[in-house]
């Protein structure tokens, strides 16, 4: 049996980006990450993480203190009743990466590898699934995979990344509009018209505010 998920970039749209985020101390959720997860898991979703972790390659924090400030973020959504079904990251970086870490990698977004992995390995249908993620690059790897793609406007809310062009299937404010507008597409409803190609300068952040909400 298939089924279908979300799949959630992590800095940015789970928890804050403070700058090559590893530790623990430094986690706190962005706006409204509870809710929306939430109503993601309640409409039948698998909750996964994929996520461009290049502070590994570039010698900025080790794969061991990924891990750890991946399982402190797993525990924090535990206790608000979110379950992750896996977490999937890239560790590498094709110019910047030090040693074994510095080679292009079909993982590294907005190549889809760590979504197809994903999906083999949860046997998820990636055209019943969704892309989430507040970078061109999450909305890019969503799209090559075969998902419907949204990007949402906290983190960096596709400002960093003036290289790529994408067309996202919604612009989101946060995680609970996201998820809002997942439920309306499931119910066939009719939704505002997609925004076209995302061109950075024409933005305006809609981050309401930042800290855990529930």
């Amino acid at each position: 049996m298939t089924r279908r998920a979300i799949f959630l970039d992590r800095d940015g749209t789970l928890n804050v980006d403070v700058g090559f985020t590893h530790r623990v101390e430094d986690l706190v959720l962005e706006a409204n990450v509870g809710a929306g997860l939430r109503h993601l898991q309640a409409l039948g979703f698998e909750l996964i993480i994929t996520t461009n972790q290049s502070g590994i390659a570039r010698g900025h924090f080790s794969e061991a203190e990924m891990h750890a400030f991946n399982e402190a973020l797993c525990d924090l959504l535990t206790g608000g009743g979110i379950r992750i079904a896996g977490i999937y990251h890239c560790p590498f970086h094709p110019t910047a990466g030090r040693g074994s870490y510095r080679r292009e990698s079909e993982l590294r977004k907005p190549r889809p590898g760590m979504l197809l992995t994903a999906a083999s390995e949860h046997r998820i249908d990636l055209a019943s699934s969704f892309a989430i993620g507040d970078r061109l690059s999450d909305v890019l790897a969503g799209q090559a995979a075969g998902c419907r793609s949204i990007l949402v406007q906290t983190g960096m809310a596709g400002r960093d990344e003036p290289h790529l062009t994408a067309e996202p299937d919604f612009v989101a404010a946060d995680l609970a509009d996201a998820a809002r507008w997942v439920e309306r597409v499931l119910h066939r409803r009719r939704d505002a018209p997609v925004l076209g190609s995302v061109h950075l300068a024409g933005f305006s952040h809609l981050t309401a505010g930042r800290g855990v909400a529930w």
